[in-house]
């Protein structure tokens, strides 16, 4: 399963890039963010795992990232990537 999961990732070009306005140290206040801009957006979003949301109907995998911008503090960014 884990497998099938790496190849879903690695295949999917499905993402949702969301830069955030603020910086999250722990995953609920990730997820909580996350969801509260997509659902400002109009999308029906619920978490339903640890890392997992569904949004309109399709699960994604959420992970972060930093940018780091040469002459500004680095941008935190919420990942969704599409999973079957």
């Amino acid at each position: 399963m884990f497998v099938d999961f790496l190849k879903n990732l690695i295949n999917k070009q499905k993402k949702i890039i969301i830069e955030l306005d603020e910086r999250y140290f722990d995953k609920k206040s990730l997820m909580d963010a996350v969801v509260k801009q997509l659902t400002n957006k109009g999308k029906i979003c619920e978490v339903v795992g640890v890392d997992l949301l569904l949004i309109d109907g399709k699960k994604y995998y959420l992970s972060e990232r930093n940018v780091v911008a040469k002459y500004c503090p680095p941008v935190q960014q919420a990942v969704l990537i599409e999973i079957d």
